[in-house]
C-alpha cells in the first residue's frame, strides 16, 4: 500500500466475524503492525447495517427509528398545507427511499421484523392521506 500512497488508519478499522450460530463464539485478536484491530458485532456500511448473524436485526431497527420520526415529526404536522403531489414527493424523499435502499439484501429478513416495518409504512401512508385503513399487504404507495 506503500507504493500507492495509501495507508491504514488503525483506529477506525474494525472486523466482523460472520457467523451462522448464536452459540458458536470465536475469541482471537487481530493485530496489524503491532496495532490491534477492534471487533465488532454490527458494521454499517454504504447505509445498510450488518450484523455478524445476517439478521438484519440492526438495519431494521435503524428503518423503523427513521419511519417512526418522519410519521410523528412530519406527516401530521404538514398534511394540512402540501397538496397530494407534494406529500407524495416528500413521501418518496424521506420514506421510500430509505425502504427500497438495498431491500435485496435485507428484504429476505423474517416475517415479524418485516411486519413491523410494514406497520410504520402504513402509519406513514394514513398519516397522508387521512385514510383510517390501510391493506397490510400494501408495500407500494397510494397511485393517484
Amino acid at each position: 500500500m506503500r507504493y500507492n500512497k495509501l495507508s491504514v488508519n488503525y483506529s477506525k478499522t474494525i472486523y466482523m466475524l460472520i457467523n451462522s450460530n448464536s452459540s458458536q463464539s470465536c475469541n482471537f485478536e487481530v493485530e496489524i503492525n503491532d496495532s490491534e484491530i477492534k471487533h465488532t458485532t454490527c458494521i454499517k456500511y454504504l447505509g445498510v447495517y450488518i450484523d455478524q448473524y445476517l439478521s438484519w436485526t440492526e438495519h431494521i431497527h435503524n428503518l423503523e427509528m427513521k419511519l417512526s420520526r418522519s410519521v410523528a415529526m412530519l406527516f401530521y404536522r404538514i398534511r394540512y398545507y402540501l397538496s397530494n403531489n407534494a406529500l407524495r414527493s416528500v413521501h418518496y424523499s424521506l420514506t421510500y427511499s430509505h425502504l427500497q435502499c438495498a431491500i435485496g439484501v435485507w428484504g429476505g429478513a423474517g416475517k415479524t421484523a418485516l411486519k413491523r416495518l410494514n406497520v410504520l409504512h402504513n402509519k406513514v401512508l394514513r398519516a397522508m392521506t387521512y385514510i383510517a385503513l390501510i391493506s397490510q399487504e400494501s408495500h407500494h404507495c397510494i397511485k393517484s
